[in-house]
């Protein structure tokens, strides 16, 4: 249970690291609005923050973007000549990107809208595809923990078949019967809960001295943190939940499996 729990929860983590990932970059994804000469850029600026989904605009102006130019290229201005720049608004905007930049191209005075487009894409299929993925390990190590769950408890049972026939002898029910079993499938499920969640808490914390000295551009796409707060908080209350209802559930099946199985126990009956 805690090596199946621990494979749950580690897939948990790289999902939700991933996900931050994702959704970093595609917080840079912005776009980019070139606007004709004589545009008043502060004036299409208020315009542009009325547009349902869009978040933020930056102003760059023209002289500022040619001195920027400048300053890369290591150039003056007189041996580049004429500045050939517009004036760029960019365009912080909400999920759908694409009908955002088809609302701003429409106003008049824009020249040119960019954005990348493809990339975006490519991000929201890596989205779903991550989707899938995790919903696939998650279902597989249940199958497997159920599969491990009721083995152990089927042995179980049968090992103290006596003890239940003497029970059943001074008149016990069979809801009494399987009480002991359930909860020990139940307990199973909680102890290797907390170990796989002790053992994912100090890699996290063996981890995180080397991502704090990964680049910042790394480190910035996933919120500047390793880990976010569900792997510190709601990652433990999912172990443990999950491993306790994988638990039971798998102690109810062997339970009423051997029940059926061993009819002279008479386990199912009433229960």
């Amino acid at each position: 249970m805690a090596l199946l729990l621990f494979l749950v929860g580690t897939g948990l983590q790289s999902a939700w690291l991933l996900e931050n990932t994702l959704e970093g970059m595609g917080d840079r994804l912005e776009i980019s609005v070139y606007l004709t000469d004589g545009t008043d850029a502060i004036q299409m600026q208020t315009r542009f923050l009325q547009v349902a989904g869009v978040e933020r605009v930056e102003w760059i102006a023209k002289e500022v973007a040619w001195q920027r130019l400048q300053a890369d290229l290591g150039e003056d201005g007189s041996a580049l000549g004429l500045n050939p720049l517009a004036d760029e608004l960019r365009v912080r905007a909400q999920d759908p990107v694409g009908a955002v930049a088809a609302q701003l191209s429409q106003f008049p005075g824009v020249e040119e809208v960019w954005y990348a487009k493809e990339a975006l894409t490519r991000l929201q299929e890596l989205r779903q595809a991550l989707t899938y993925v995790s919903v696939a390990i998650v279902g597989v190590c249940t199958a497997i923990a159920l599969a491990t769950l009721v083995t152990t408890i089927r042995l179980i049972v049968f090992a103290r078949r006596r003890e239940i026939e003497i029970l059943q002898l001074v008149g016990a029910t069979p809801r009494w019967i399987y009480l002991p079993f359930v909860m020990q499938g139940g307990s199973f499920g909680l102890v290797g809960g907390a170990i796989a969640w002790a053992v994912l808490a100090l890699l996290t914390r063996a981890l995180e001295p080397i991502w704090a000295v990964q680049p910042e551009l790394i480190r910035s796409l996933t919120g500047g943190s390793l880990f976010d707060w569900r792997t510190r908080w709601l990652l433990p209350l999912v172990l443990l939940g999950f491993g306790g209802l994988v638990g039971i559930l798998g102690s109810l099946l062997a339970v009423n499996r051997f029940a059926r199985r061993s009819p002279d126990l008479n386990l199912a009956e009433g229960g």
